[in-house]
């Protein structure tokens, strides 16, 4: 009878152990430190090289060094105003300023948390406290590349669903729209070219512009969706009341 129950301690214990290990595993396989930059090194990337951080790629287009960081990836999702990124988030301890090349996020399947292959790049600035949407610039499925021309500024980047910002997330700085609401024209002040798309409610794309005064005396009365889209294919969303 005592070499039962010992027996049936010996089997909780190892069962113990045994979750114990496993939650471990997860937890590294959940969070991983990929680089780590010390405050007596630098990393520099030539303007021709490439950095690739377990599938996050940066091609700047001038040499680039980085100073003092640590470059992590988690393994789960965020959310895009409450719509779920893919299960692979890269978070930079402190924030990489004024980059400007090509930066391409790889991904596989099982990462992709229900998405398709119609995404988008999110990069969140931790000055603004805000994540911007950039344009997939290739036609590759299982990976998605942005552009940037502009100096840019990075704290994590992921990968989620078009157009997953709601408007009040969407940083704007610098676009005015008016009059709106409006029963006829709204204008759109801007220093730069933009592409403009207008959105019912239900998502469908009702016109489609590069002027920065918009005829909407055609459409029915209610609620609409501008998204606008600039040289650095960074979208910003609007709402739109048609009286």
């Amino acid at each position: 009878m005592k070499k039962t129950t010992f027996q049936r301690k010996q089997k909780v214990i190892k069962s113990f152990l045994i979750l114990l290990i496993i939650v471990f595993v997860s937890n590294l396989e959940a969070q991983t430190t990929l680089l780590t930059i010390g405050s007596d090194g630098a990393l520099t990337i030539n303007n021709e090289g490439t950095l690739n951080v377990s599938g996050l790629e940066l091609k700047p287009n001038t040499n680039y060094t980085i100073n003092e960081i640590e470059v992590s990836k988690e393994l789960t999702a965020v959310s895009l105003s409450g719509t779920e990124s893919m299960e692979k988030v890269y978070t930079l301890d402190s924030d990489i300023e004024n980059f400007t090349g090509t930066i391409t996020y790889n991904y596989v399947g099982s990462e992709m948390n229900n998405l398709t292959h119609d995404t988008s790049m999110y990069i969140y600035d931790s000055s603004s406290s805000a994540w911007s949407e950039y344009s997939d610039t290739d036609s590759v499925e299982f990976t998605v590349t942005g552009m940037f021309t502009d100096p840019l500024q990075i704290n994590q980047v992921t990968v989620g669903a078009s157009n997953s910002l709601s408007v009040d997330d969407a940083m704007a700085i610098g676009i005015k729209i008016y009059p709106n609401p409006s029963s006829s024209v709204i204008n759109i002040d801007y220093s730069e070219d933009l592409q403009l798309t207008l959105f019912n409610l239900l998502g469908q794309q009702v016109l489609s512009s590069s002027s920065k005064t918009i005829n909407i005396s055609n459409l029915d009365q209610g609620t609409y969706i501008l998204s606008a889209k600039d040289s650095n294919n960074t979208i910003n969303n609007f709402k739109i009341i048609k009286r």
